[in-house]
């Protein structure tokens, strides 16, 4: 069904739109069409796994799923510079990524001493407080429209498509 309602209304319009479809790492085990998956990400979708490193963790579905993109879950963020054990587990989830050729997302950051830390460990991709916090959805097209100042001390470039903060360049 949801491949019929995609091939129908998104896969159908002029251009197609990129689409990343993001299940968190506890259903990533559970309920999975992997089938459905492999059309989906044939198809040009991009499958994210939500806060990695948090539920059964397992290699074998790295290889199965082949996601794109893996979120560090911010409980690992957190403990940069504070947790040895889990720092040591969030340098090891970057180089798995990096190994396995999949980008990367850093949650939770909410100070440079973190930012700071990811960036040099090649994580391209930082959200979190540090950048923007939930808003009303009626602040939404302001912050969007860039017009709302980025916080203080931030100097890395702004996306302007997709308003993640990046150190690459925008593709």
């Amino acid at each position: 069904m949801l491949l019929r309602d995609l091939n129908q209304y998104w896969f159908s319009a002029e251009p197609v739109q990129q689409l990343v479809l993001e299940l968190t790492e506890r259903d990533a085990l559970l309920d999975v069409d992997y089938r459905l998956m492999r059309e989906l990400h044939r198809k040009g979708v991009k499958l994210a796994i939500d806060d990695f490193g948090t539920g059964n963790s397992s290699l074998s579905w790295l290889e199965k799923l082949r996601p794109d993109i893996l979120k560090i879950d911010k409980s690992f963020t957190a403990a940069i510079g504070t947790d040895a054990v889990n720092s040591t587990v969030t340098d090891i989830i970057i180089a798995l990524g990096q190994r396995l050729n999949i980008e990367l997302v850093a949650e939770g950051v909410e100070n440079q001493t973190q930012a700071q830390h990811l960036r040099q460990h090649g994580v391209q991709m930082l959200q979190g407080y540090l950048y923007a916090k939930p808003m009303p959805i009626s602040e939404f097209p302001q912050w969007l429209a860039g017009s709302a100042p980025p916080p203080p001390g931030i100097t890395d470039r702004l996306c302007p498509l997709c308003r993640i903060y990046r150190l690459d360049s925008c593709v």
